[in-house]
């Protein structure tokens, strides 16, 4: 059995910002997916041995 899960994020927005949105990101959910695998890439590449950038304290 593996100890892996699965998690949700959940943002509350408006219509209007949804529309808004999504108009610009048609596939809303994709572009947030990558940009979370992005930030989860940076951040192991700054926090490597010898890596001469810090990690983030946002």
């Amino acid at each position: 059995m593996s100890s892996e899960r699965d998690r949700v994020i959940s943002i509350s927005l408006t219509e209007s910002e949804w529309q808004a949105f999504v108009a610009r990101q048609p596939r809303p959910v994709d572009w947030l997916r990558a940009r979370i695998l992005d930030e989860v890439e940076a951040s192991g590449r700054e926090t490597k041995p010898g890596s001469e950038t810090a990690p983030s304290m946002n």
